[in-house]
């Protein structure tokens, strides 16, 4: 499953509010910390409510590469 089937699977708020920093992500691609540690060491992530969001921005786009629940822990 992608992450445009899980988006679709979200609540609406969650939606708007995803959508506005991906939208933001456009014009400030460095604008979120980036994770030190753990399997998504080297991503960039922002909380969109309880649910964490996971990106790269490159020249090619903006690439969402996973999308958890807020209380689900990577190591």
């Amino acid at each position: 499953m992608g992450a445009s089937e899980i988006c679709a699977q979200l609540p609406e708020l969650v939606r708007r509010k995803a959508a506005h920093s991906i939208e933001l992500l456009a014009s400030q691609p460095r604008m979120y910390p980036v994770r030190r540690r753990g399997i998504m060491r080297g991503y960039r992530y922002f909380v969109a409510h309880s649910v964490l969001f996971y990106d790269s921005v490159s020249s090619a786009g903006i690439r969402i590469a996973a999308i958890l629940p807020g209380r689900m822990r990577l190591a």
